[in-house]
């Protein structure tokens, strides 16, 4: 065991601890060709903070220990170290660790969490899980560490603001276990803190950290220009065998000696308290071991093989087709390893080769520290495009501060099990990271592709050659759906436009004519550079001056143009573009970016966000003092249209869920009311705010049976992407097909068939309602029918000054003739409210009694069989109803009251009557009687 004595500082220490050095010392031992890496140092050369990778044995630990806090809180330095968790292999484990990330809105200025959120995550739920998962005693206390930042970090670059949580549980754990406690807690989380986050909760509670694959902050370290967690609150907590309770006590962090029990802040301590497993997870946690040995037993047999060189190489040949992970144990190793793949591709596999250079420019942000879910959306991009681009991934994670060699094997565990078409990430993605975000290098990437396949045209200069260096050229920009009807979309102002091509047609005599210009400039310029006596090269350089200037003029022809457009076509075609369009139903667009209502945040719109749809208006970030004359206009125009406070919250609710494509309410909501009551303005509005997202419904798609297989239906297929649609006024007495209005306001798809196209089935994302003063026949009386209506009754009367009115409402209010007039002023502000509506109830509609009352008064009126039995029938000791008596007077009354209407059938009446009464026998049923209109008073009576 080593002294602290034996180093000059905790410099010194590192020094001789480097992983590297330790290597460099035992590349002669055969069997001790690598050494783990304990502890690394975040670095940041901005700041000049150089990062390291350290070797601390166990047995060195206390040494290490007392120079660190000698360093960072006698000598108050600071130091960025992080802490490589412990495996669980020799039989003991770490405490419980906890990183809680919290991400919200760039405005939040103050920390968001109090120390009662941070007593009910402790008490509510993670005390409570582990009952789940020990058998605990009494007498054995363990303890809890609390640890915050003095501040919370606003990142005005990334314009949102952090916060977090360092949480250390007493607990001895290992890490599978560590998984399933938070898988549990995820699932409960949610309903205990109400923190106005940004970010999803799965994203909150650091994965690595549970699965022991991230490294830990060292307590008293930080990020570079980051502050230091500080120890807020220390509880120690005992468990009570009476009542299988725990108890918290909480003591003076500032009581707690930091250099003296430096260690039980630390990852890597193994002596917290142990308990026995509660047989309840015990199946569980076996199979989950089970899987985790398995793997481990892989990784410790034979070395990791996998084949990523070009499948055109001699399968026979494995030492050329195959690489061994596990001996890419350093950074040129690696870089080997990725030029051997590279310099296997073929020439027409030239992308996978541009979208490495891509991922190798993306900055920081994507693979340091914290980075975890933008690195996962790269692997995922990486390997829809190629299965070749592993090691591209690793080598952009091996930029990374704390990033182990040893890992390579699990990462590629991991990259096996990733979805190749995750929420529609490819390589277009990474493309678009790279030029948002290192746009320099993106352009020098682009010019490099481009000059390519310019260099290509000189040896073969075909129409195909030139469609391919125009689709280098444009591939971010331009998509063609269509090779029949030559239909093309580019994508401006966020989103997808459909195009003729026209506009890239004349890029062919302008953009890519200056391409050759350029090149053929450059060109000239170093021919001027040759030696005179070299006349060869002269010669050369000459011949490709002369094909740019001939490429030059062919690219301002008509025919040639119309051939490489011909040729471009095949090459810009994406056949999974309409499949996606418009899909992710928590995006809307607006004319200045694109709204998350997922994860509540404006953005600009990306390519593979597959948009095509707008609202046609801008975005204005909700602000009441900004816009409060409009925002006050609109408000009391709400109020007034639903003067009641239970229906106004409702129908706020309703028209803010439909900015999410998803009916999540499964609802067919029903404006009602008679002649001038707001109906149609209200409609309009939402036409105005909602954009392209709204539209018309046909009324005959509820009324009427599905359309043919093979007729067009281009209505209907105009309703792919709509969020809120608007059904025509039905007439006098339509009856409502049950069937097809289940279908959609549920989780359904439809099949339509646009004019010459090919028919195609898409999710329904609308919100279905209708404007009318003459309800439909329903004739179903089922619940799955009757729980989807809604009766929204607008209740207000709009007259003119002096008019008489002769409707049953105290709610007169009078016209504003220049109404319409000002909807196109309010749509932004509506559209902002609407939007921070939704981003608090996400899209979840509660039930009102006003609007469940008229709809159950509907649902009466609609139920003939109902309607006539509490009409007709009620109980009385010694009264009996004979079937055939009752189907006569049944068939009387209906003619009377329904008119021409098609009557239920007498055996729909005997089983209501049943139901309700109890199963008749053979003279029919007792205790009850018909009411015949020579009775009523008496029966008035009786009622009494």
């Amino acid at each position: 065991m080593s002294s602290s004595c034996q180093y000059k500082d905790l410099q010194d220490f590192l020094i001789k601890h480097n992983s590297k050095g330790q290597k460099d010392k035992d590349k002669e031992k055969e069997n001790d060709r690598t050494v783990a890496t304990t502890h690394t140092r975040i670095g940041d050369k901005t700041l000049n903070i150089f990062g390291g990778a350290y070797n601390i044995p166990p047995e060195e630990l206390t040494a290490f220990y007392s120079l660190y806090c000698q360093h960072v809180f006698t000598n108050r330095k600071m130091e960025y170290l992080t802490e490589k968790q412990l495996d669980g292999t020799d039989g003991k484990c770490g405490g419980i660790f906890v990183d809680f990330d919290f991400r919200y809105k760039y405005d939040v200025q103050t920390r968001q969490h109090t120390k009662e959120h941070i007593v009910d995550i402790i008490t509510l739920l993670y005390l409570e899980e582990l009952k789940e998962f020990f058998i605990f005693k009494k007498d054995t206390p363990f303890p809890v560490f609390i640890m915050e930042k003095p501040n919370v970090n606003r990142c005005q670059d990334k314009n949102i603001t952090k916060d977090g949580i360092h949480m250390i549980i007493g607990i001895q754990m290992d890490h599978v276990m560590q998984t399933m406690l938070r898988q549990r807690i995820l699932a409960k989380i949610g309903e205990t803190c109400d923190l106005p986050l940004i970010n999803e909760w799965d994203a909150v509670l650091d994965e690595g950290i549970s699965k022991g694959i991230t490294n830990w902050q060292m307590y008293g370290s930080r990020k570079p220009g980051n502050q230091a967690y500080e120890l807020t609150q220390h509880y120690v907590i005992t468990y009570d065998e009476t009542d299988g309770e725990f108890m918290m006590e909480e003591e003076r962090a500032q009581s707690f000696d930091v250099c003296k029990d430096f260690e039980k802040l630390s990852v890597q301590y193994n002596k917290f308290q142990k308990f026995e497993i509660n047989p309840k997870i015990v199946d569980e946690y076996s199979k989950l071991l089970g899987k985790k040995s398995t793997i481990r037993a892989k990784k410790s047999g034979n070395k990791t093989k996998v084949k990523l060189i070009s499948s055109a190489c001699s399968d026979d040949d494995e030492d050329e087709s195959d690489i061994s992970l596990d001996e890419i144990t350093n950074l040129e190793i690696l870089k080997k390893a990725v030029e051997k793949i590279m310099n296997s591709l073929q020439p027409a596999e030239y992308a996978v080769k541009e979208v490495h250079q891509y991922t190798q420019i993306l900055p920081p942000k994507y693979y340091e520290p914290g980075s975890h879910l933008l690195n996962r959306q790269v692997a995922f991009a990486l390997k829809h495009t190629d299965d070749r681009l592993f090691l591209s991934w690793v080598m952009l994670r091996s930029k990374a501060s704390d990033f182990d060699y040893a890992s390579i094997p699990q990462l590629y565990n991991d990259w096996k099990r990733y979805n190749n078409n995750k929420e529609g990430i490819t390589k277009r993605s990474i493309m678009y990271w790279a030029k948002q975000d290192a746009y320099d290098d993106y352009m020098n990437v682009r010019m490099t592709t481009i000059d390519h396949f310019i260099e290509i045209t000189l040896e073969t200069p075909t129409e195909f050659d030139f469609g391919m260096v125009l689709y280098q050229m444009f591939k971010d920009k331009y998509i063609c759906t269509s090779i029949v009807n030559k239909t093309w979309y580019v994508f401006k102002n966020h989103r997808w436009v459909q195009d003729k091509g026209q506009s890239l047609r004349m890029a062919i005599s302008k953009d890519m004519f200056n391409y050759y210009q350029r090149s053929m400039h450059l060109c000239a310029a170093s021919l001027q550079q040759v030696e005179v006596d070299d006349d060869t090269k002269r010669e050369n350089m000459k011949r490709k001056v002369n094909k740019y200037t001939e490429i030059s003029v062919k690219l301002k022809t008509t025919n040639n143009k119309n051939n490489i457009m011909r040729e471009a076509m095949e090459i810009f075609y994406d056949n999974e573009f309409v499949k996606n369009m418009d899909l992710n139903k928590h995006l809307i667009c607006f004319t200045n970016g694109i709204v998350d209502l997922k994860n509540k945040l404006f953005r600009d719109g990306y390519p593979q966000d597959y948009i095509t749809k707008t609202t046609g208006i801008p975005y204005i970030p909700y602000d009441y003092e900004k816009f409060k004359s409009i925002a006050d206009d609109i408000m009391s125009f709400m109020e007034k249209l639903f003067p009641i406070k239970e229906l106004n919250r409702y129908m706020w609710d309703h028209l803010s869920s439909t900015l999410i494509g998803e009916n999540i309410n499964q609802t067919f909501n029903i404006y009602r009311g008679s002649g001038s009551n707001g109906k149609s303005m209200l409609t309009d509005l939402m036409t105005m705010t909602m954009g392209e997202y709204a539209g018309t419904v046909p009324v005959t798609l509820v009324t009427e049976k599905r359309p043919g297989v093979g007729g067009t239906s281009s209505e209907i297929m105009q309703l792919k992407g709509v969020r809120y649609a608007i059904m025509q006024e039905p007439s006098k007495d339509a009856k409502i097909n049950e069937g097809m209005m289940k279908n959609l306001t549920g989780d359904a798809t439809m099949q339509a068939r646009a004019l010459y196209c090919e028919a195609e089935t898409f999710h329904i994302q609308f919100n279905l309602v209708v404007c009318t003063n003459t309800l439909f026949e329903v004739g179903s009386n089922d619940d799955g029918t009757w729980r989807r209506i809604r009766i929204c009754d607008f209740l207000a009367k709009f007259v003119d000054d002096g008019e008489t009115h002769t409707d049953d409402t105290k709610y007169v209010f009078t016209k504003d003739k220049s109404l319409k007039d000002k909807l196109p002023e309010w749509a932004p502000v509506f559209a902002s409210m609407l939007v921070n509506r939704v981003f608090e109830t996400q899209g979840k509609v509660e039930d009102c009694d006003i609007v469940n009352a008229s709809s159950n008064k509907y649902r009466q009126t609609q139920d003939h069989i109902a309607a006539f039995v509490s009409e007709m029938i009620v109980k009385r000791d010694g009264g009996k109803i004979k079937k055939m008596e009752l189907f006569q007077q049944f068939k009387m009354w209906f003619q009377d009251s329904q008119g021409n209407r098609k009557m239920p059938k007498g055996v729909e009446l005997n089983e209501y009557m049943d139901k309700r009464f109890g199963k008749a026998k053979t003279a029919g049923w007792s205790g009850i009687s018909i009411v015949y209109p020579d009775q009523e008073d008496e029966i008035d009576e009786l009622n009494g």
